[in-house]
């Protein structure tokens, strides 16, 4: 078993060590993947850093812990709740006077200022520049009916076709099957088995605006991403806000006892669409086909530059079969999409339908067929509660 040399820790005081033993159950709370042998290599890099310099400190720890973006990402979040703002500071042993002692001593006092406490948690917000994070979770009330609206949108959906599958021409003879059938009658290929296609699964991508803006909406479009990894297709969940993160296999577990705060730590407050489709483009290219189905979820307020998103959305409306903007502001008679971020969104996208609730969704499917492919360019089709 390694054992570690505390010779080099002589200089420091019991509660600094005990405050570097103790932070990596702290991380392990917060998801990290640590144990002992990332606790000895913390307590190691005690006796080379300077800890009057504690940005030398967190440099060190940070290599030692961080293993993962998300984990680079939250550590110096807990870094400083854990070091800098709870407990006790990290100092050096210094030695007792003879005047400390005896309380005799004339020099003043030093105190040390403490830094302040910074807040890295996400402010609840009311404009589009800010927003918060919050526990996603599926409405329990709505779930069999939402999935029963998301089966007749299923229908919809242009399949593609199977592997096999080849457009024209005659029908052909499936000569593995055929040969299996001969065995039968001593080899005699008395019956033709002929090649059976089957269209393939269509292809979902989901993605969701979890802005402060989108707070009231959470639990319904919660449950219609839920209710689309029941089905039969080949299906995506994304969440965004200023940045993006790939959610479904937690939707697809999660999402009924709710997906906590901690499971989105790389999300941060406000509203950045274009620059979440930029990476989506980026990272999560390779699951954009031509006969991949985009639903957004979003009300259009965008904090980025409109021209982010316009030019991310060009390019995926270009590689996808169709682009479904739902926005649940649309039941409003007074609201008009002419925020920047839908009126740069409008040129590009091939439905705008009003979907908040199980009603909505239901109408939109039922009567809007929003999923149905057009022969026409790329327009936008606003679809309003109270116009039909």
């Amino acid at each position: 078993m390694e054992r570690l040399d505390l010779s080099g820790l002589t200089g420091m005081t019991a509660a600094v060590i005990r405050q570097v033993r103790e932070f990596t159950p702290f991380l392990r709370k917060h998801g990290f993947r640590v144990g002992t042998p990332e606790t000895l290599t913390a307590l190691r890099c005690l006796t080379e850093a300077d800890l009057s310099m504690p940005e030398e400190l967190f440099l060190a720890l940070r290599s030692v812990y961080a293993r993962s973006p998300a984990e680079w990402a939250s550590f110096p979040h807990l870094f400083k709740r854990h070091f800098l703002n709870q407990g006790t500071r990290l100092e050096e042993k210094k030695r007792v006077q003879a005047e400390e002692r005896s309380g005799n001593s004339r020099s003043p006092t030093v105190t040390q200022d403490h830094p302040p406490i910074l807040s890295f948690a996400m402010q609840p917000g009311s404009s589009p520049s800010q927003g918060e994070r919050y526990a996603l979770q599926a409405d329990p009330s709505r779930l069999r009916a939402v999935l029963a609206v998301s089966k007749r949108a299923l229908r919809q959906f242009d399949s593609p076709p199977g592997r096999r599958f080849r457009r024209g021409g005659r029908d052909r003879v499936n000569l593995r099957a055929t040969m299996r059938g001969s065995v039968r009658y001593v080899g005699e290929p008395l019956r033709l088995h002929w090649q059976q296609y089957r269209p393939d699964r269509p292809s979902v991508m989901i993605l969701i605006d979890i802005s402060g803006s989108m707070k009231e909406y959470a639990p319904f479009m919660t449950t219609l991403a839920w209710s689309f990894t029941r089905l039969r297709l080949r299906c995506e969940v994304f969440v965004f806000s200023t940045r993006l993160k790939r959610v479904t296999h937690l939707v697809a577990r999660k999402a009924i006892q709710g997906i906590p705060v901690s499971e989105l730590a790389e999300l941060k407050g406000g509203t950045r669409i274009g620059e979440a489709l930029e990476e989506l483009l980026y990272k999560y290219g390779g699951l954009l086909r031509r006969h991949t189905f985009v639903i957004i979820a979003s009300d259009g307020f965008d904090a980025g530059h409109p021209e982010r998103l316009r030019s991310a959305l060009r390019t995926l409306s270009e590689r996808v079969r169709h682009v479904v903007w739902l926005n649940p502001l649309l039941g409003d008679p007074e609201y008009e999409p002419i925020s920047s971020g839908m009126s740069a969104a409008m040129p590009y996208i091939h439905r705008l339908v009003d979907v908040h609730d199980l009603e909505s969704w239901r109408q939109a499917v039922e009567e809007s067929q929003i999923f149905q492919p057009s022969s026409v360019p790329v327009t936008p089709l606003s679809v309003r509660t109270q116009d039909v």
